[in-house]
């Protein structure tokens, strides 16, 4: 305890002393501990003189050092309780050590003579290790007094005279005294020198934690800027919530969001914080570059561009807000080192403390909003490939149908013999070549679907339908290539089906299409349509063949597009299934199938009673809408 408040006292105090101030805690704390050290040896003198008496060493006076450990008691007690000492520790540190060698003189003057008096010398050590370490002038001053006290000892006991102030017993001790103190000036001059060591390190550690917190806030305030971004990737959505984000996080007085165009080398405000800055045209405004000198700047790779003064007044108003700015940052958006846009953000009032992290701060926005605005740019140009591929895939598909039709056309009329007689195995032929032109027709035909589907241009078109009659007419429209000599299509329709009201077009292309697998896969056994009410009360459509089944493992992605079941054959390319649960969740209903190898595989089709009327044909997510039962 003694060797910590002892380091404490040796901190260089103001000033460049070493020593500490007058107001010093530390001194009124060793104050307080050496009152409690001198109770503790006055009680232990005490003691020890009681010991001596008891064993029979009669010289030593019990009663003057009664009265001095007395004293030295009152000493400490003052010490402690009297506050206004309290408040004035230097002073009462130097009363206290003027107590001691006051004490230790009078106390051995008074209590022993001769040799022993001698021995009891080393007392005025107690006093003269702590002021030697409290400072170079307080130990001098205490080795002084104990040396004073030591002569004047030593000269009442034996006179005052040349051969005895001449006298070794007299020299020695004054010569301990003083190398005492030097060696505590050497070690307190160490204990100081550790001491600001110590507090050096203390202070970087200070601030080391106080800069690790700054910036585990500031990574927890990034992750939630880069969540807020990323929740999103449509591209005006993005630059208003990066400027709305921007000015929450670094709460800034007024922020704004630009694009640039370097072939133009022009620049667009794309969102600000100020309303009255959010007209519906804003990034319709091209401002030139050469008009603004910090955006060029920004363009030559200066990342960050700070204005202050007149020039960060002035901003705001460029882009119709009235604010009064102290301190406007400008930092730039890069894609591969090329400035494609840059963040304004705009403050009343920004200490100049404040300014280093509000700056890396925003520099970690830029980076997330680099990210996030190269992947919204990354969506737009699939999205602009998905649209090039439709429009292509959809007049490809239209040209190839044209030619395919008539080549149809001309291939039934040869079959009917228009144009002469025909060879058994001429009828063969000509029969195969229809069935692969109807299957390449039929995977045209989907493929203009999917086309239109993507394209949104296949919408919902309700009206009564009576389902009944519907699949009749579709049964009995099936083409004759689809049908196998060993397997037998039955229907299973429940009497008195109520009318639902959905897109017959639609749900005659979704039952086509799950008897055309169901005939793919089917080589012998039946194939059942049937038509029913769930416990719901809604309308449920199936397909059930005897077929090869289909394995568990893939149930999972036979809706997805272009996903077929290796090794099951029936040709096609997996647009079949994936158009039925497309049209499926159109109409508002889902379709499930039940599957097991060998023994067959059953979908199930449900529809309400009434096909929603805000029906979507956008693009569906893989098995959305469909599961396996």
């Amino acid at each position: 305890m003694a060797q910590t408040m002892l380091c404490r006292l040796m901190a260089p105090a103001q000033g460049g002393t070493g020593a500490p101030t007058p107001g010093s805690p530390d001194l009124a704390t060793f104050n307080r501990w050496l009152c409690v050290t001198r109770l503790r040896a006055a009680g232990a003198v005490f003691l020890f003189v009681v010991a001596l008496y008891a064993v029979g060493v009669d010289r030593i006076a019990f009663a003057p050092v009664l009265g001095v450990c007395v004293g030295l008691c009152l000493v400490s007690a003052v010490g402690m309780r009297f506050a206004p000492l309290a408040r004035a520790p230097r002073f009462l540190f130097h009363v206290q050590s003027l107590a001691d060698l006051l004490a230790i003189t009078v106390g051995i003057d008074a209590s022993v003579h001769g040799i022993g008096a001698l021995l009891l010398r080393t007392l005025y050590c107690m006093v003269i290790v702590p002021s030697s370490l409290i400072s170079v002038p307080a130990g001098v001053a205490a080795a002084a007094i104990s040396t004073a006290g030591h002569v004047l000892l030593l000269g009442h006991e034996r006179g005052f005279a040349p051969e005895t102030f001449g006298s070794l017993e007299c020299l020695v001790p004054p010569f301990v005294f003083f190398l005492l103190a030097q060696q505590c000036f050497f070690y307190g001059h160490h204990l100081r020198e550790k001491n600001a060591a110590l507090s050096g390190l203390a202070g970087r550690l200070e601030e080391s934690r106080r800069r690790l917190i700054a910036e585990a806030k500031m990574s927890a305030a990034l992750l939630d800027v880069a969540k807020t971004l990323s929740s999103t990737l449509e591209g005006p959505e993005v630059l208003g919530r990066l400027n709305s984000t921007t000015r929450q996080q670094l709460t800034a007085d007024w922020s704004a969001t630009f694009l640039v165009d370097l072939e133009r080398s022009t620049f667009r405000l794309m969102a600000v914080t100020d309303a009255e800055a959010g007209a519906p045209d804003l990034g319709r405004l091209e401002f030139p570059m050469r008009g603004w000198a910090p955006v060029e700047r920004l363009a030559n790779a200066e990342r960050v561009v700070i204005l202050t003064g007149a020039d960060a007044q002035r901003t705001p108003g460029l882009f119709a807000s009235r604010r009064e700015l102290s301190t406007v940052l400008l930092v730039g958006l890069y894609r591969d080192k090329t400035l494609i846009g840059f963040l304004a953000v705009g403050f009343g009032v920004l200490p100049v403390g404040e300014r280093e992290r509000t700056v890396d701060f925003l520099l970690g926005i830029a980076q997330q909003a680099t990210i996030v605005l190269q992947n919204a740019r990354l969506l737009e140009e699939v999205r602009l490939a998905s649209a090039m591929k439709s429009e292509f895939v959809g007049a490809i598909s239209h040209e190839l149908r044209s030619p395919l039709n008539v080549m149809l056309g001309y291939l039934e009329m040869t079959l009917d013999e228009a144009f002469g007689a025909i060879t058994p195995d001429m009828g063969d032929v000509l029969r195969r070549v229809q069935a692969q032109s109807l299957n390449l027709l039929e995977m045209i035909t989907a493929l203009l679907d999917l086309n239109r589907l993507e394209a949104g241009r296949l919408p919902v078109q309700r009206a009564p339908v009576v389902i009944p009659d519907l699949l009749r007419e579709i049964c009995a429209q099936l083409p004759e290539t689809w049908r196998k000599s060993g397997v037998e299509l039955k229907l299973a329709i429940v009497p008195k089906l109520p009318v639902i009201d959905t897109d017959a077009g639609k749900l005659r292309t979704v039952v086509r299409n799950l008897l055309h697998n169901a005939f793919k896969f089917t080589e012998e056994g039946q194939i059942t349509l049937g038509a029913g009410l769930n416990q719901q009360g809604d309308l449920a459509i199936t397909v059930t063949d005897t077929g090869k089944g289909i394995p568990a493992e893939a149930i999972k992605y036979i809706f997805e597009l272009f996903r077929q079941v290796p090794g099951m054959g029936g040709g096609g390319v997996g647009l079949g299934l994936h158009l039925v649960r497309r049209l499926i969740q159109a109409l508002g209903g889902t379709v499930t199938v039940t599957s097991e190898v060998g023994i067959g595989t059953c979908f199930t089709v449900t529809l309400p009673r009434s096909a929603p009327q805000n029906a979507s044909l956008r693009p569906g997510r893989p098995n959305e809408s469909a599961t396996a039962a």
